[in-house]
């Protein structure tokens, strides 16, 4: 990994954690998510405009996937943001960053999508496991079905669900794009990110105006705190570092498993700022989720 790319991923994952210490921070609600999804969409509109993506040059199949995709990210959404009021980001942070890895894994496998996992990747990958059984638990003596039934635990679910379709979505949906257009790349990456954005800021404002709760609190953000705005730039933001870092490395596992580090980060975040109390059994949680997360990365 050169060092401009090590750079820029270490900008990347900082932001990625802060977005999400944002959105802890503050009443987390589709409201927040929906004023964050249009402030990242106003960003890479120029993005968008300047490239030669023309939606009547996209094929048909494209515009399927594209909804799957958006449906997924509002999923996705609606899953952290309920998490997030009902548990630490010591907890929801880590989990919604490391199941969609399993999930992933066993919906490309099932489906017959690229290669089979190798065995270093398969090894990662029961790390990672073991990590997401320990960490809903705060003390040792709780590893019971009783401990894993819990409200978060069922929006981390769902939150996982929808990153792991917007995942495989976007990477079927990216490639018809860059086929589509001359310009390959960056500037075709960042034209398909103001759709993503755009499409989400609709969806998520519509389902902020059919209820009566999400409307007050809609009020009580619009125009009156910029931690919506800085919160958009920076989850889209450190999506568009990864993007440029990846021509710089010749392996981009490197680069996802560098990304990683972001968990520690948030964690850290969740305990000295936010003043969580992770439990023991928690913390080795997070260092074997950390752990599974890397030798996945490097194994692909």
């Amino acid at each position: 990994m050169t060092l401009v790319a090590f750079l820029l991923v270490l900008v990347s994952v900082f932001l990625h954690a802060g977005w999400n210490f944002l959105s802890k921070k503050q009443i987390p609600s589709l409201s927040f998510y929906s004023l964050t999804s249009t402030t990242a969409a106003l960003l890479w509109l120029p993005c968008f405009l300047l490239s030669d993506l023309r939606l009547g040059n996209l094929p048909a199949m494209f515009w399927p996937i594209l909804a799957g995709s958006l449906v997924s990210e509002f999923i996705y959404i609606y899953g952290l943001a309920n998490a997030y009021r009902k548990d630490d980001i010591c907890l929801v942070y880590p989990l919604t960053r490391a199941l969609p890895v399993l999930l992933t894994a066993a919906v490309t496998l099932l489906a017959g999508i690229g290669a089979p996992p190798g065995p270093v990747t398969l090894a990662g990958m029961v790390i990672l496991s073991s990590g997401c059984l320990l960490m809903p638990l705060m003390r040792w003596n709780q590893f019971r079905p009783a401990s894993y039934r819990s409200g978060a635990l069922k929006f981390i679910v769902i939150a996982a669900a929808g990153t792991t379709g917007y995942t495989i979505f976007d990477s079927m949906a990216i490639r018809l794009v860059r086929a589509s257009v001359e310009q390959t790349g960056l500037l075709s990456s960042m034209a398909y990110l103001f759709l993503i954005e755009a499409g989400l800021a609709l969806m998520l404002l519509f389902a902020v105006s059919c209820s009566i709760s999400e409307r007050q609190e809609f009020r009580k953000l619009f125009l009156k705190t910029k931690t919506p705005v800085i919160s958009g730039i920076f989850s889209s933001t450190a999506y568009i570092l990864i993007l440029i870092a990846m021509t710089h490395v010749t392996n981009v596992s490197y680069i996802q498993a560098f990304r990683q580090m972001s968990l520690p980060i948030g964690v850290l975040a969740g305990i000295f700022l936010l003043h969580e109390k992770p439990g023991r059994p928690r913390l080795a949680g997070i260092a074997l989720v950390i752990t599974g997360l890397v030798v996945v990365a490097v194994g692909s």
